[in-house]
């Protein structure tokens, strides 16, 4: 697993927005940070020729680094590409990226994450991690991530979040809060409903996620602080929520669709449009170990 970062600049604030989570998780993981800008493609990008318009990305992308990133260690990369998603796309797939970082649209609200069009496009078909920074994020005081949160719902995606979770509660010294959501009874149940009352129906939806939440508690390390709370409603609104007392939530993709790619669903994309803090939802059936935070002996057993 490659420990490169891919942080999309566009020279906007969301951009600054990227480059703050970016810096941030670079530091923390250990990851070598690929700063980079997607310009048009074509002969005349941009109202310029190719070569200048490349040259002047790249040196605001310097300047950025060494004023923002501390500039050492920092990679550089210029993409030319007719649509920013794809540039990043075909950029972390040949880094071998183990996440990308963009930030919110211009058009949400001040601390709370929402999908541009480039972050939505990555989050249905990225080849890896997308972490989304919440607009405004470049402006606060003090970036930290010592709380970090988890959903948990016992699938197969989910257990990929919490493993994932657990590796990066260990390597950022944080303390790891999982949420499990019971639901109300689904619509279209209402002949079910008819001979089980809606208490019985809380009751055993309630029951059935205390025993969720239990597996995910017993799969924590013993040495790692952890927090685990059912909370009961809409699980975007409950996560969204959730997300207030968090410095980054990681989410799994939907349990269906490509391999190795970020598959948005409809839960984690309610939650990616309202968070107050940074999310990051995982490549599906990228493996135990998706950001390849386990030393390498782990990983070759």
């Amino acid at each position: 697993m490659s420990s490169k970062l891919i942080i999309g600049f566009d020279g906007t604030p969301q951009g600054d927005d990227a480059v703050a989570l970016g810096r941030l998780l670079a530091q923390s993981l250990g990851y070598r940070a690929v700063l980079t800008t997607v310009v048009p493609s074509g002969p005349g990008i941009a109202g310029g020729p190719k070569e200048k318009v490349l040259a002047d990305a790249r040196e605001r992308l310097e300047r950025v680094a060494a004023e923002r990133m501390g500039g050492t260690g920092v990679e550089i990369d210029v993409v030319a590409n007719r649509s920013p998603a794809r540039g990043l796309y075909l950029l972390a797939a040949e880094h071998k990226a183990g996440a990308i970082v963009v930030g919110s649209t211009h058009k949400g609200p001040l601390g709370r994450v929402v999908r541009g069009s480039v972050g939505d496009n990555l989050l249905n078909g990225a080849p890896c991690a997308v972490a989304v920074a919440p607009r405004g994020y470049a402006a606060e005081e003090e970036h930290r991530l010592l709380r970090l949160g988890v959903a948990y719902d016992g699938s197969d995606e989910s257990r990929a979040a919490l493993q994932a979770a657990i590796a990066l509660a260990e390597r950022f010294h944080a303390r790891l809060a999982i949420t499990t959501v019971a639901e109300p009874a689904p619509m279209g149940y209402g002949a079910a409903l008819a001979v089980i009352s809606a208490g019985d129906w809380e009751a055993f939806e309630v029951e059935s996620k205390e025993t969720v939440l239990n597996e995910a508690l017993e799969a924590v390390p013993p040495n790692l602080p952890v927090d685990g709370r059912i909370r009961r409603g809409s699980a975007i609104r409950e996560l969204v929520e959730a997300s207030s007392e968090l410095d980054l939530l990681v989410l799994g993709s939907r349990g269906y669709g490509p391999v190795r790619r970020v598959v948005l669903g409809s839960t984690a994309a309610g939650v990616v449009d309202a968070a107050h803090c940074p999310v990051m939802v995982l490549a599906r059936g990228a493996g135990a170990d998706p950001l390849g935070l386990a030393p390498a002996t782990e990983r070759e057993e």
